[in-house]
């Protein structure tokens, strides 16, 4: 089970989103130096950050599958406002131009959905994961992750 700060706060729930990047983005960048663009995205101090602590995800997916972690599990991410507690934040590299009911392939690659699907059974093994949900199912501003999560889970068969 994992539990974020103390066994007060089991997670039971994943959100998935995507980093709002270009699909080819810093190509001559590992995936490493990638996520750490985006967690000094999110660390440094405004205005060219957002000034928080840590990178809000917990797992990132790359364009080729690379699955790379993010914040630990055991903290509170900060991912969806007002729902970050008892969750773990996934986003998938790219999605920049995406729109909320796109299909998945429009703006991630097979190989995200393959890891992408990887991390969920994952985290079904270690956690009593109750639901799945997109950004943009509690965000009606967003299009984040750039498809509807709901149908995705459908599609592929994903069933909790």
């Amino acid at each position: 089970m994992i539990y974020q700060g103390s066994a007060k706060y089991p997670v039971t729930g994943i959100f998935i989103h995507c980093t709002a990047t270009p699909s080819v983005w810093r190509p001559k960048d590992t995936s490493a130096q990638r996520v750490a663009a985006i967690k000094a995205m999110h660390t440094d101090p405004k205005p060219r950050g957002r000034g928080w602590r840590d990178i809000g995800y917990h797992w990132l997916i790359d364009r080729d599958g690379t699955i790379l972690p993010g914040r630990p599990e055991t903290q509170i991410g900060a991912h969806v406002e007002g729902h970050n507690r008892g969750t773990i934040g996934v986003s998938l590299f790219g999605g920049q131009t995406s729109r909320h009911r796109d299909p998945f392939g429009r703006n991630f690659t097979p190989e995200q959905e393959r890891a992408l699907i990887d991390v969920i059974n994952d985290l079904c093994h270690r956690a009593n994961i109750e639901w799945i949900k997109g950004h943009n199912q509690v965000d009606a501003g967003k299009a984040c992750p750039g498809f509807w999560v709901p149908d995705w889970l459908a599609a592929k068969r994903i069933r909790l």
